[in-house]
């Protein structure tokens, strides 16, 4: 179990305020825009940076003050961070080696990860020969192959194109029995991953809880952030937005999904995020009907 209590931090521009938040053996994802000093507070947590005020505490032990090596974190950076000299079987099992573990479980537990994870055929290889995604693979197998008390990703697909990036959460969705935080500004990967979710803006964690939080934002702030339309004080996500035959607002652009189209809408003072299978150009104007209505608290 982690536990971060009333964590702050000041580094470069940016400002942790007072984060608090508490994960058992689940998934969670902290999502937020980039900027938002989502990767300050995972390398607080990891211990690569030595926190202002507040406790981090991990499986009962308070590892604040504890240098990274002491505190049995698995940490994948987002530039993977791999060893360029060594091929990738020696990358996964270089930190059981620090460990001066014996040569037959080191090779025992390296191939162990690399099936797990679908990588037994690259342990030969240099890693400067491998795509970004297998590159992920290993220095994911390189974290998970100590059995670290909890796993932090750092922004782990960003650098992927969207086929490898959806292979790599695949790989991710069979991590089971230890805490995960995953940190991204992608909604997608909240969505599919989370078991838990954190909103984080401006150094905040401003909503935590399940996932349901990604379907009803308690405040305008959420709201905007993933994406709904905010009236007055309510919350309208884009599926939500039904579009008939009306004079009520005037279509402003039209982005095309193939079988769905996003269509932006000016009503009243309000610009009107919606999804449609309609033929609809800039310019026409539209009918539209609200439901689901969200109220928010703020």
């Amino acid at each position: 179990m982690l536990k971060v209590c009333n964590l702050s931090k000041i580094w470069k521009d940016f400002k942790l305020k007072n984060v608090s938040f508490e994960i058992g053996n689940e998934y969670c994802v902290i999502l937020g825009p980039s900027g938002a000093g989502k990767s300050v507070l995972i390398k607080c947590i990891a211990g690569i940076l030595k926190v202002d005020s507040g406790r981090i505490i991990l499986n009962g032990r308070d590892i604040t003050n504890l240098p990274p090596e002491k505190r049995n974190v698995g940490y994948v950076p987002q530039n993977y961070a791999l060893f360029p000299n060594k091929n990738a079987y020696k990358n996964i099992a270089y930190g059981l080696i620090i460990r001066k573990v014996d040569k037959l479980e080191i090779d025992r537990k390296v191939k162990e990860i690399a099936e797990f994870l679908n990588i037994s055929h690259l342990l030969d290889r240099d890693v400067k020969t491998l795509s970004g995604g297998e590159q992920q693979r290993v220095s994911l197998a390189r974290a998970l192959v100590l059995n670290p008390s909890i796993l932090l990703l750092d922004e782990p697909t960003s650098a992927l194109d969207i086929r490898i990036k959806e292979s790599i959460i695949s790989e991710l969705k069979k991590i089971k029995d230890i805490p995960v935080l995953h940190i991204t500004h992608d909604l997608a990967e909240a969505r599919t991953l989370g078991e838990k979710v954190g909103i984080f803006m401006d150094g905040e964690l401003i909503a935590f809880g399940d996932k349901d939080i990604l379907k009803k934002p308690n405040n305008r702030k959420v709201a905007e952030f993933l994406g709904f339309n905010v009236i007055d004080n309510e919350a309208i996500s884009p599926e939500d937005v039904i579009i008939k035959n009306g004079n009520d607002g005037i279509v402003i652009n039209v982005i095309d999904y193939g079988k769905y189209k996003k269509v932006f809408i000016k009503y009243k003072n309000y610009l009107i995020k919606s999804f449609t299978e309609m033929d609809l150009n800039i310019g026409d104007r539209v009918g539209l009907e609200f439901r689901n209505k969200i109220k928010l608290s703020s």
